[in-house]
């Protein structure tokens, strides 16, 4: 099957089943932007780190577990359920599976395995994902309707045959670039007596282009706030014209508590995992984010934004 097929067989679905895999598009992106801020070393090579990602922040229970199977291989599950909870609702023992048949009863953190939470409150990002992905969507959607209404489609209103076949001829000749295009008198005499020739009728707006720019500032906006709140500034985003120096750098320390918090649960993952296995396993930023997060911190990277801002 080459990819010709596969464009031919989406256009073929129904439009919701469409629009279904358009939102998904936009959330496997979010979900890739979300599971590439932790950089993990000296795990066992078999254990698959990404996916403490993504059921961190896809599964409910918002955790992932890691655990030996059978064949002595450690692999990464989600929390599906616990078993005793303490005074604080949480389980001393969890139940963990995979997506096949490895599952494990009874892992209690730090001894036969070791569990990472998503944050110290225990919730996914799933819900933001699928706030920020409708959001989205319907701008795409926005954004498709009226690139449609915008265009220059006329419609011609003709007499008979005759006076079409010489339309589109004269339309042929001008997209071949023919500076002359000859007719016959059935195609003049429309116009005689003050009688209207042609006439053309426009179901849309070209003016309405004008309006695109509107919502491609608004989509930058929203893609702005889904980083801000995982630390990462975004280019296209800029600083409104009510806000002072000082509350840009608010939102700038604002913006780092949560992935400093999903950071210090994956360091205690880390700790537990290095006790049940005894190896010497990090968590750290990955590149982007410790760029990022230096460029804060760094006291002339906040200069250098604070020359920034005052410029505009």
């Amino acid at each position: 099957m080459t990819f010709n097929n596969f464009f031919i067989n989406m256009n073929f679905l129904p439009r919701k089943y469409q629009k279904f895999f358009r939102e998904s598009d936009i959330a496997v992106d979010l979900l890739i932007f979300l599971s590439s801020m932790f950089e993990y070393k000296g795990f066992a090579p078999e254990l698959r780190t990404e996916f403490i990602e993504y059921y961190c922040s896809l599964n409910p229970y918002a955790s992932a577990g890691a655990f030996k199977t059978k064949s002595g291989a450690e692999v990464v599950g989600y929390v599906s359920a616990g078993g005793t909870l303490d005074a604080y609702g949480i389980p001393h023992a969890f139940n963990v599976n995979t997506m096949n048949t490895n599952n494990k009863e009874g892992l209690i953190d730090g001894e036969n395995g070791a569990i990472c939470w998503n944050n110290r409150a225990h919730f996914p990002d799933l819900y933001k994902i699928m706030k920020f992905t409708e959001l989205l969507g319907l701008v795409d959607t926005s954004q498709k309707c009226l690139l449609k209404y915008a265009r220059l489609f006329p419609i011609y209103e003709v007499q008979d045959d005759n006076v079409k076949q010489q339309i589109e001829r004269a339309l042929k000749n001008a997209d071949n670039g023919d500076p002359i295009t000859y007719t016959t008198k059935a195609l003049s005499k429309l116009g005689v007596d003050g009688t209207p020739g042609v006439n053309i009728v426009y179901l849309g707006d070209i003016s309405a282009v004008d309006k695109i720019q509107y919502l491609s500032t608004y989509r930058n906006d929203v893609l702005r706030c889904f980083y801000s709140i995982y630390g990462m500034s975004y280019s296209q985003g800029m600083k409104a014209a009510q806000q002072s120096i000082e509350e840009v750098h608010s939102d700038n320390k604002v913006s780092w508590i949560l992935p400093d918090d999903r950071l210090q649960e994956r360091r205690k993952f880390a700790e537990s995992y290095n006790k049940w296995t005894g190896r010497s396993g990090t968590v750290d930023y990955s590149k982007p984010w410790l760029d990022a997060y230096k460029e804060f911190t760094q006291e002339g990277g906040i200069n250098n934004v604070d020359n920034e801002m005052e410029s505009m």
